[in-house]
């Protein structure tokens, strides 16, 4: 060993405890918090935003799948989801993955990265959907006109979770949550 500290490539078990904090708080807002818009993607209103929020407070590649997978198996085992449990799973796993993607490959911490990454975790759960309509052989034809509306109003509310997100993180900074987290760390 040369004396330099290496980054640790586990999770400790406080930001696990975090990251299923957040993960429950997503499920629970995705039953309680639902708006009554009838419009596709709304829940990535706050859905996007926990998850952005979940990406920052434990800022370590891989924060998001984790919440993502923490959430989609407790969403899975509550029964919540319009197309089954494993699609349920699957689906919160997969706005994760677009949210710790987004987070990797945009520079800085601000404002219009955090709303691309809610952008991208709201249009990664949409193209589950997509897929799994064209796996249980819908023609494409429908599902591509199909998700034309779609396509626009899950970008609308995964950018504007990106922002609320924004908003609650830059909160908690006011508040003095990260001094607080970090000396617990």
């Amino acid at each position: 060993m040369d004396g330099r500290s290496r980054p640790e490539r586990r999770f400790s078990t406080f930001e696990l405890l975090l990251l299923a904090l957040l993960s429950a708080l997503v499920v629970v807002a995705n039953v309680a918090l639902h708006l009554p818009l009838k419009m596709p993607g709304h829940s990535g209103l706050v859905w996007m935003a926990l998850l952005v929020v979940a990406r920052t407070i434990v800022d370590r590649p891989g924060a998001a799948i984790v919440a993502g997978l923490f959430s989609g198996t407790l969403a899975a085992l509550m029964g919540v989801g319009d197309l089954g449990p494993l699609v349920t799973f699957v689906s919160y796993a997969s706005a994760g993955v677009g949210v710790d993607i987004a987070a990797l490959v945009l520079p800085g911490r601000g404002l219009p990265s955090r709303a691309l990454m809610g952008l991208a975790g709201n249009l990664a759960k949409l193209a589950t959907k997509v897929v799994v309509h064209l796996s249980i052989d819908v023609p494409a034809g429908f599902v591509v006109l199909g998700a034309i509306y779609p396509l626009l109003t899950y970008s609308v509310f995964g950018l504007a979770g990106g922002c609320v997100g924004h908003f609650a993180i830059e909160a908690l900074r006011r508040a003095g949550f990260f001094a607080s987290i970090a000396e617990k760390r």
